[in-house]
């Protein structure tokens, strides 16, 4: 093809893009005057070169988008796609490269919304990876240095074992020195670090069992205890599918189809929001204390709710 008439053809291509783009419905015969060429060669142009571009006919035979179809979503000019376009085109009488060549015009086109998978990531709080504060962080814990780490609880020396996000909140796990008890401190509100050059012999097994049993930023080592609760019928397809918290085990399901179930937990601020969320489906059915903290906490939120 003369560089003129690729020059027509790519002008032809890309403004019949645009108007599908733009929503427009067109014949074969408009766009063949309008371009000044004959049907066949719109026909030809349609089924050849613009094959990976899913246009399809109304119920009057005018050309169109399909329904969803938007070129505007790809991170491509109209030139640069259809140059890809005519590129591609060119090997489809290679054996399973239309099939390749499918793929990548679907992710040219949809960067966005071809993949089929949703997952919403929690909304993490920003950190400073390249900062000073992280980085000497990660150095003490990548050497096994004891820390003093200076904010609003004063100073304290910890041996930091690692830098973890709960609940989109970051935070240094790390073992008090003061009370030898492995805590968590919120890295936004360390104000200054001091590595230490005495190490701590805590091996990487003995940390990952340890983080293994935490559920949320509340850990308190030392203080583990179970809760176990009834999930009605209605919601308990979900505690099948899915362990809540690690330490989740179904003891046992009843007859009406609903479970009860146990988690290992060492604070209630743990499994708090499980329970929660998914009232009045759930029942908490020991310990006494935090079933009894539950119903009172529901009493002072009807009472707040009745008073206004």
């Amino acid at each position: 093809m003369a560089k003129k008439d690729y020059d027509k053809t790519l002008t032809r291509l890309i403004g019949i893009l645009t108007k599908l783009g733009n929503g427009e419905r067109v014949s074969t015969q408009e766009l063949a005057t309008e371009y000044n060429v004959g049907v066949r060669t719109i026909q030809k142009d349609i089924k050849e070169k613009l094959m990976y571009f899913d246009i399809v006919r109304d119920s009057q035979g005018r050309l169109m988008f399909s329904e969803g179809t938007n070129i505007g979503k790809t991170t491509l000019k109209n030139d640069e796609l259809m140059l890809v376009s005519l590129a591609l085109s060119q090997f489809k009488e290679v054996s399973d490269f239309d099939k390749l060549v499918d793929t990548v015009l679907k992710k040219l086109l949809y960067p966005r919304n071809f993949n089929p998978y949703f997952v919403k990531n929690e909304d993490i709080e920003d950190i400073d990876i390249d900062g000073y504060l992280v980085k000497e962080i990660k150095s003490a814990i990548q050497s096994q240095n004891h820390l003093i780490i200076k904010g609003t609880r004063g100073d304290i020396e910890v041996e930091p074992y690692k830098i973890a996000a709960y609940d989109g909140i970051w935070y240094l796990v790390a073992k008090d020195e003061t009370d030898q008890k492995t805590k968590t401190f919120m890295l936004n509100r360390i104000q200054e670090v001091e590595t230490r050059h005495n190490k701590y012999k805590v091996s990487q097994q003995q940390i990952q069992i340890m983080l293994e049993k935490t559920h949320s930023a509340w850990f308190d080592e030392g203080n583990c205890f179970f809760v176990k609760i009834k999930v009605s019928q209605n919601i308990a397809i979900y505690f099948k599918q899915k362990d809540f918290l690690q330490s989740q085990k179904i003891e046992k399901e009843l007859e009406d189809g609903s479970l009860i179930v146990s988690f290992e937990v060492s604070h209630d601020e743990d499994i708090d929001n499980i329970i929660k969320s998914w009232l009045p489906d759930i029942e908490v059915l020991e310990p006494k204390r935090y079933r009894d903290k539950i119903i009172k906490e529901l009493k002072d939120y009807l009472k707040k709710i009745e008073a206004n």
